[in-house]
């Protein structure tokens, strides 16, 4: 879809077109703030007035979305407190930083290493993660068709021999907008944890028959702003992007972003983020509240990090925000350079939920944007109790019980033909079975009920 209202303007008197990132053309720019501003509800005639008033000050606008009123700009320091006297302005606020751990180290692996070599027939064959088979991944029979995965990172390696990449943006200084290629390595590492494809050859992830959108909202570095992280909410949104992965964060709270989240929540996408690598004290507290943003935010399904041995990585952030605990420590997943690398993070956590939520997306009826809630309920619902105690939320993110165990197999077929469904009676007999279980949970329900009122009479 190509996108009606969001783009790059011109820095008006730099001579230059700006970049996503707001680059300034020259030096003389170097001491304006980045920020967003929040046009006053009902006192502002569209986006153009908005754009005029914040020229009045002397300002640029460069960037505006397709399904946020709201818009980016780069304003003179002492152009906010003018900004803010304007009655048709709501609010003006920082567009605050956010990324990847600086030290974030991935290794390369011993077992899976091609060597360098482009041939696809060359590399290693393929091996499950530890962290696959711990939540049943590799042993369920929907494998993500037809569901479209947004991965906001530093984007994806679109030739790697286990990646498919089904398109994508690039929202950074980082190349043009059609320049979504991971120079980084994480980017391409999350999106192997989340959906690697099923060849036989080196890895393959949760969802191997997902679509993978690579959506880079980070630059080469790791970093990247606010502003960027929406752009890509905003680009799932009008995209019909259905699961929105993020294995990112910041230290501030940013009311753009809550916007953000909470219309894409709304239309019916499921947003998903890392916990964050902060660390915890190791004593089963959540009292620290170590958790990075947007992952405090209720619409997002925040994902903390286990070891192999079902302990809490000591990384690990914690906090009464988190929702589901998945493997995240010595995850080997596929990197930069037509590579496999050895990775330990929140942020190799998360896309293990994001595979396990496409495989359950897989199986609703509904297409497009739209069972959020109840795909997110089912997660929590299902999820197993491995730490017992708030750090790892609702639990361990289980695929066989997500999916429901009727649709397990051996692991030996992860695909098959799923076009003959309906035929075969797999879906009707499903569906079947998760009636009978919410009408026992509702039984159960009334039957407490009823026991409790009659205690009030005795």
């Amino acid at each position: 879809m190509q996108l009606s209202r969001r783009r790059v303007l011109e820095c008006v008197g730099a001579g230059a077109a700006v970049g996503l990132l707001g680059t300034p053309a020259s030096a003389a720019e170097t001491d304006r703030d980045r920020v967003f501003v929040h046009p006053r509800t009902g006192l502002i005639d569209g986006l153009g007035e908005l754009v005029g008033v914040i020229e009045d000050v002397g300002g640029t606008t460069v960037l505006e979305y397709d399904n946020f009123e709201f818009v980016v700009a780069e304003v003179p320091a002492d152009g906010r407190t003018d900004l803010l006297d304007d009655r048709r302005v709501a609010s003006v606020e920082e567009d605050e930083e956010t990324g990847i751990p600086s030290d974030w180290s991935p290794s390369l692996s011993d077992i899976l290493d091609p060597g360098g070599e482009t041939d696809c027939s060359a590399h290693p064959s393929q091996r499950s993660s530890w962290g696959l088979e711990r939540i049943g991944a590799d042993a369920v029979e929907p494998d993500g068709t037809g569901v479209d995965v947004g991965i906001l990172d530093t984007g994806i390696e679109s030739d790697h021999c286990s990646v498919s990449v089904a398109g994508g943006r690039n929202f950074t200084s980082d190349g043009g907008p059609g320049d979504y290629e991971d120079r980084h390595g994480h980017g391409t590492h999350v999106a192997g944890v989340a959906g690697a494809v099923d060849n036989d050859v080196g890895v393959v992830g949760a969802a191997p028959g997902a679509n993978l959108h690579a959506v880079k909202v980070l630059g080469d570095d790791g970093s990247g702003r606010y502003s960027e992280l929406v752009a890509g909410i905003d680009w799932c949104m009008s995209n019909d992007v259905e699961v929105i992965s993020m294995s990112l964060g910041g230290e501030s709270e940013s009311d753009a972003v809550d916007r953000a989240i909470e219309a894409a929540h709304s239309a019916g996408h499921l947003l998903l983020c890392a916990a964050g690598n902060e660390g915890n004290d190791g004593d089963g507290s959540c009292e620290a509240e170590t958790m990075t943003y947007p992952a405090t935010h209720p619409d997002v399904v925040a994902v903390t990090a286990m070891n192999e041995d079902d302990t809490l990585a000591s990384y690990s952030s914690v906090g009464a925000a988190v929702d589901l605990l998945a493997p995240g420590t010595d995850v080997v997943s596929t990197t930069v350079d037509n590579r496999y690398a050895e990775a330990s993070g929140t942020s190799v956590a998360t896309p293990f939920v994001t595979g396990v939520a496409a495989l359950l997306w897989e199986t609703r009826d509904e297409e497009g944007p739209g069972p959020n809630e109840p795909v997110r309920r089912i997660l929590a619902e299902t999820a197993a109790e491995v730490l017992g105690t708030c750090e790892e939320g609702d639990g361990l993110v289980d695929a066989r019980a997500a999916v429901g165990d009727d649709r397990a197999t051996d692991g030996d077929d992860r695909g098959g033909d799923r076009s003959d469904r309906s035929a075969t009676g797999e879906w009707t007999g499903s569906l079947f079975d998760r009636f009978a279980s919410v009408l026992e949970r509702f039984v159960d329900l009334v039957a407490g009920a009823l026991e409790r009122l009659r205690g009030l009479f005795r």
